[in-house]
């Protein structure tokens, strides 16, 4: 980077309130899946519980011990990307900007925990596993055993043993895991929204010095969006497949491709939840990029010849629509790829 390039002064982060309006493409991605699953999917599919082999209840737990780790470390993910955000807030910040931010925020938020606010007065409701044969489900749960449940009666961490305490576990753990997607989500969203600082510059030069930065903000966003995607995704996976290593070997494969298909239906919805919030950024930065080395260019104002790749590169803005396309895409790839290309579930 060039020796003459100046850093952004310490100026109050400025993001036009208009910007966080960004939050409704990935509004309009939720809106998208709710519709595809309340018109589209299939409803409880009856897959019969005959499928499941009998005996060997302890196999049960394989898939809970894979559900409560994925949840543990999507939860702890989440509450980091909730940190980040609140750190990024205590920062110098305009005032509208900061009202701005925690109003989107809690927006993301009570969207993402509606299901559960809705589930307090539904008790008897559908479960996320009922398109998935809510029979082999909770004939597979109900086979484990929880700590302190030896009656229905008897209270655990969360609520209410019941007749099937895993069963109550895995419900009151979902409801948890949407308050922490919700956290993360909307910290997400929020911090890829900041990276559009543009508080007042005296010169093109410390224009382009807080354009670097707010670059290298966005990627960290993104990577940082990436690990809970790809954790987000650990964790669907490990509830979905939760009952397959009890299911019979003459219907494993029949039954572990319905699976496989449910799983890249939803790594699908989180990829492209990603891409719906840091697209936009990207390329509203971009333009900011291309219109700051023109103006450069035109006006020769730093004295170099009027060359804008090379006055790009000399600040580290050479990145444009395409790289963050790119960018984007490495990230969601690879899950989609996984599921797509049948890994095997056994390896999760």
């Amino acid at each position: 980077m060039a020796a003459n390039q100046k850093q952004p002064n310490s100026t109050a982060r400025r993001v036009d309130p208009l910007y966080f309006s960004i939050v409704f493409v990935p509004v309009v991605i939720f809106a998208s899946h709710s519709v595809i699953g309340d018109h589209l999917m299939p409803a409880d599919l009856n897959v019969p519980a005959e499928i499941l082999q009998d005996g060997r209840n302890w196999l049960e737990a394989a898939g809970r011990y894979r559900f409560l780790a994925a949840t543990w470390f999507f939860g702890a993910l989440s509450l980091l990307v909730a940190a980040v955000l609140f750190r990024t807030l205590l920062r110098p910040t305009a005032p509208a900007t900061r009202v701005a931010a925690i109003a989107t925020f809690l927006f993301v938020l009570l969207l993402a925990t509606l299901p559960t606010l809705r589930g307090f007065d539904d008790t008897d409701g559908s479960q996320v596993y009922d398109r998935l044969g809510s029979a082999v489900f909770e004939g597979v749960m109900a086979r484990g055993t929880l700590r302190g449940c030896t009656a229905p009666g008897d209270t655990w961490l969360l609520g209410v043993c019941g007749e099937a305490p895993v069963i109550a576990m895995f419900s009151a753990v979902v409801d948890v895991v949407n308050i922490f997607a919700g956290l993360a989500l909307g910290s997400m969203i929020v911090g890829m929204i900041l990276c559009l600082d543009d508080h007042p510059c005296k010169d093109i030069e410390e224009k382009a010095a807080l354009l670097a930065k707010n670059l290298r903000q966005m990627r960290q966003q993104l990577y940082l969006s990436g690990v809970v995607l790809t954790f987000g995704m650990l964790y669907a996976a490990s509830w979905i497949y939760w009952p397959l290593q009890l299911v019979s070997e003459t219907e494993r494969a029949a039954y572990g491709a319905l699976l496989l298909s449910a799983a890249l239906y939803t790594g699908t919805y989180f990829s492209l939840l990603l891409l719906s919030f840091y697209l936009p950024v990207g390329f509203i930065l971009d333009s900011r990029v291309k219109s700051l080395a023109e103006t450069a260019a035109h006006e020769d104002l730093t004295g170099e010849p009027p060359d804008v790749a090379k006055w790009r590169e000399n600040r580290g803005l050479t990145e444009g629509a395409g790289d963050y396309l790119r960018a984007g895409l490495a990230l969601t790839s690879p899950i989609l790829a996984a599921f797509a290309g049948g890994i095997s579930p056994l390896s999760l």
